[in-house]
């Protein structure tokens, strides 16, 4: 068998670009993984900051009208959305807001995820958000 010239190296050329692609397909199976649950955890403490914030009634109004009429404290509902973000285990590294609008209360949460496999590549971290609403119910 007689070689050709120039075909030295071609076993190493397609080998770094197999185990590129590879890299690829892991990252995205490890890191997107990641990134889902982390959205899911993040859309959890949203959730429950907007169900906080929605049970901030203004009591002296609820009990007047025997719980026919429910209107939220803005302030109270900052506060109680605010508190069970900063409890959480979830790392400080984020941001979020409160808004609280007749008796809807919006939260939206934010933070930085690195990414491990993706980060090889050039991609060193994704921003994942959560937005929740809630209202208080009446009667």
């Amino acid at each position: 068998m007689r070689r050709l010239q120039g075909e030295h190296g071609s076993v190493t050329g397609m080998l770094i670009i197999v185990l590129f692609i590879s890299l690829g397909f892991g990252g995205l199976a490890v890191d997107g993984t990641r990134l889902f649950l982390a959205r899911r955890d993040l859309q959890a403490l949203a959730d429950s900051a907007a169900l906080a914030a929605a049970s901030s009634l203004d009591e002296e109004q609820f009990r007047a009208t025997s719980g026919d009429q429910v209107r939220l404290e803005p302030q109270i509902a900052r506060f109680a959305a605010a508190a069970v973000v900063v409890t959480s285990p979830w790392p400080s590294d984020g941001r979020g807001s409160v808004e609280v609008v007749g008796n809807r209360v919006t939260v939206h949460l934010e933070r930085p995820v690195r990414l491990t496999f993706l980060g090889i590549l050039g991609l060193g971290s994704q921003i994942i958000g959560a937005k929740a609403t809630a209202n208080p119910a009446v009667g």
